[in-house]
């Protein structure tokens, strides 16, 4: 990637650190320079080697390199936009990796010269946990990145940065920055929004003693309601006009199955009911999320003491990390009393092994969570 010699990375945490880490996997040579507020932060990234130099100003951060990318958080954009502006030379390309697009052109537009060729980005990947010490180099392979240009933004800005985005290993993809919201308001942020809806509808309801007797169906559909508060505040928040058309959607629909369920329409509902399961059904299984998939292994075993001990102790008589154990109460769906998570489909293939040479005969892999 001849056309990147120097990089700045600003903003050290989960996103910035898996991009470092990401571009040292992958034979990057050049050099990457890290800003952080935090200086712990960016120390431990130049002694885990992710980052070449430590910058501990934005103008020495952004001065004389031909790359410069925002990985922070949109709400402190405009404040770092300002700082830098004046110290960006012309042949620099500037992008971001936040996940609302059409808030950030704005800004941009009154805050960067126009001699700076500016293109947003973002990355269709992440995990629930935070900062430097959760990023990793792999989180951005096989994933789809957004790069979401400008109207002045030029097409040779346009294929340089599709040869880094593939130089991760992600997949790129040309939308314009209305169209992304859109796209993510649908794919993301409603859903997200669903999920703590749902989530919070059983504090709602009075119920919340009723927590402990949740199965797969629950626990499966409100998973990404464990996302970061803070970080889901801002997206609703930035990506509002989306987000609210997309609410007056779901309205119409929920209101539209209300009046069906009231009718007694059995057939209408059922085709609902099919449609959206062909819709499901045809999503990729291994595209990449913010929550990471997990890999499962549920073991039916019987009610006894010692029996979850025994379990433990061979994973980790064999050094095998688990990420998730439960014990299954509520059988909804599942065949077994014991539910353990691995983080790779290697370590749930041994795990399952393991267990059938120690007498759990009854062992049943789960496919990767999505």
């Amino acid at each position: 990637m001849d056309f990147f010699k120097k990089i700045t990375i600003i903003g050290m945490g989960l996103i910035g650190g898996s991009l470092a880490s990401g571009l040292k996997n992958r034979g990057y040579d050049g050099e990457i320079t890290g800003y952080d507020v935090s200086k712990e932060s960016l120390t431990e990234a130049k002694e885990l080697g992710i980052i070449d130099k430590k910058a501990y100003s934005l103008k020495e951060a952004v001065e004389d390199v031909d790359l410069v990318i925002l990985s922070t958080p949109i709400a402190v954009y405009e404040q770092i936009l300002k700082e830098i502006g004046p110290w960006l030379k012309e042949e620099t390309i500037l992008t971001d990796m936040g996940s609302v697009k059409s808030c950030v052109g704005s800004l941009i537009q009154t805050h960067i010269p126009d001699s700076i060729q500016f293109i947003g980005g973002h990355p269709m990947a992440g995990s629930e946990k935070g900062g430097l010490r959760a990023s990793s180099p792999t989180l951005y392979e096989n994933a789809y990145y957004f790069l979401t240009p400008l109207e002045n933004t030029t097409k040779r800005t346009i294929d340089k940065m599709e040869g880094f985005v593939s130089l991760l290993g992600a997949y790129p993809v040309i939308v314009s920055s209305e169209e992304h919201d859109k796209i993510v308001a649908t794919i993301s942020h409603i859903p997200h929004l669903a999920a703590v809806l749902l989530a919070n509808m059983v504090d709602y309801n009075g119920g919340i003693h009723s927590i402990p007797f949740v199965g797969g169906g629950f626990r499966d559909t409100t998973r990404i309601a464990s996302g970061n508060p803070k970080m889901w505040k801002d997206i609703f928040f930035y990506n509002k006009s989306q987000l609210v058309a997309g609410m007056k959607g779901l309205e119409e629909m929920l209101g539209e199955f209300r009046e069906l369920i009231e009718r007694n329409e059995e057939e209408r509902i059922l085709e609902l009911l099919n449609k959206a399961k062909f819709i499901r059904d045809s999503i990729p299984k291994r595209v990449p999320d913010y929550l990471p998939p997990l890999y499962e292994v549920i073991i039916d075993v019987e009610d006894k003491p010692g029996a979850l001990g025994e379990l433990t102790r061979i994973m980790g008589d064999n050094d095998m990390n688990i990420k998730e154990i439960e014990i299954l109460h509520a059988r909804e769906g599942e065949q077994g009393a014991i539910r353990i998570g691995f983080a790779s489909l290697e370590e749930q293939k041994q795990a399952a092994d393991l267990l059938r040479g120690r007498g759990f005969f009854k062992t049943y892999l789960k496919g990767e969570r999505v």
